[in-house]
């Protein structure tokens, strides 16, 4: 069994912020089981990690999530997150005076288990820029020490780890409104304002006191660029379930360096730009013998000096974890990987989207041999949000973010 201490946001660069682990975790492929207990969960928390946790679903069997609702920690709109993730979810509340306050995301596979235990909530400064601590305890499953520990942290938390405790409740609509109502939830924008007030203290109209303590100022830990964020349009409030960005009509490249887009360019490059984007390309149906395929080739486009067959999988897509289709014997030659889309339509932002590609190996087909293109991505949850016959004309172009190895900007304007 082995120990690691992690710590964050004390520095002004947190290699080790456990939000960098769930992420790496959860884009794993050999853990089936995935728990995260935390006392508060903020909207851009569950944001960030949602991609994420879609991306898991495709190798886990297990993903859930128990949140408390103490002290307005926890906002309607991070409740509503957690509902849209589609999974096991409860919120755990009593009456009584003690708070809900541990903080527990538990890995488990077939072959190792990882488990950090410390002082990070599923908020995005928890996961990422507040001051907090924690362990890392990662043990093979035949470690007696290890399942020791981990027997004993089931067993006291047991009605938590079987959902069977009489104060969990599945998150719902119905739950959620419940819980507004009766004044224990707030909105995200209720939620900030109670805690930015505990911090900041207006001294202007004050006459400086030469016995005031002096706070010296201290640089501080960013949320990462790759982190998504959840971006509202100018005018809506924190309360209105609405995830389109305040980016203008006719978005470009530099506008991804403005604070609504919560993307730099210096950690973004082009690698590839479409030509005019056809009804095949956007899965819109051309007639009643139309067969749609739901994905789009990766064709040279407008990308001068590559070779359309090898590319897209050995250079742009070379990081993603591939894996051949075992499904069936007839597309056993293909392989398989999935990633994170952030995607812009004409200058609106609609948040990130964890999409699949497939790439074709053989190399004595006819597609191959005309030198066609090997690599295709299907539109999947973002198929209907594509399938406009308004983009018909239209270009796309695909940057890669070098602060994650899965995570792509596609643009089309």
């Amino acid at each position: 069994m082995n120990t690691t201490f992690l710590g964050q946001g004390f520095e002004n660069s947190s290699v080790d912020a456990i939000g960098n682990y769930l992420i790496q975790y959860l884009n794993r492929q050999d853990f089936h089981s995935f728990i995260g207990i935390s006392a508060f969960a903020s909207e851009a928390g569950i944001f960030g990690l949602s991609g994420h946790i879609q991306i898991a679903k495709s190798y886990y069997k297990n993903l859930s999530l128990i949140v408390g609702i103490d002290q307005e920690g926890t906002s309607k709109e991070a409740l509503e997150e957690i509902l849209n993730l589609n999974i096991e979810s409860f919120i755990f509340y009593q009456n009584e005076s003690p708070i809900f306050h541990p903080k527990i995301y538990l890995f488990e596979g077939d072959k190792d288990v990882k488990l950090i235990i410390g002082s990070s909530n599923l908020t995005a400064r928890g996961l990422f820029t507040n001051v907090e601590s924690s362990l890392l305890i990662e043990f093979e499953i035949t470690d007696t020490e290890g399942n020791a520990l981990l027997t004993k942290l089931k067993s006291y938390y047991k009605t938590l780890f079987d959902f069977s405790d009489p104060n969990l409740f599945k998150i719902s609509k119905t739950i959620i409104d419940d819980f507004r109502s009766k004044g224990i939830v707030p909105d995200e924008r209720e939620r900030q304002k109670f805690y930015s007030n505990k911090k900041t203290t207006d001294t202007s109209s004050t006459a400086p006191n030469p016995n005031d303590v002096s706070i010296p100022h201290r640089a501080t830990a960013k949320t990462p660029a790759s982190f998504p964020s959840k971006v509202r349009p100018i005018g809506v409030g924190a309360s209105t379930n609405n995830t389109t960005s305040a980016l203008s009509q006719g978005v470009t490249q530099h506008a991804l360096s403005s604070p609504a887009s919560g993307i730099s360019t210096q950690s973004i490059k082009l690698v590839w730009e479409s030509g005019p984007l056809s009804q095949r390309d956007l899965t819109i149906p051309g007639g009643a013998n139309t067969n749609q395929t739901g994905s789009m080739l990766f064709k040279k486009g407008q990308t001068p000096g590559i070779d359309q067959r090898s590319y897209f999988r050995n250079q742009v897509f070379a990081n993603l974890t591939w894996a051949f289709d075992t499904t069936s014997q007839r597309t056993a030659h293909i392989e398989r990987a999935t990633a994170l889309f952030r995607i812009f339509i004409l200058g609106v932002d609609h948040g990130v989207f964890p999409l699949s590609l497939s790439h074709n190996t053989k190399t004595n087909t006819p597609t191959y041999l005309q030198n066609n293109s090997m690599t295709s991505l299907s539109w999947g949850t973002a198929k209907n949000l594509i399938a406009d016959p308004n983009l018909i004309g239209k270009s796309a172009s695909l940057y890669v973010d070098s602060t994650q190895t899965n995570h792509f900007i596609l643009m089309i304007n």
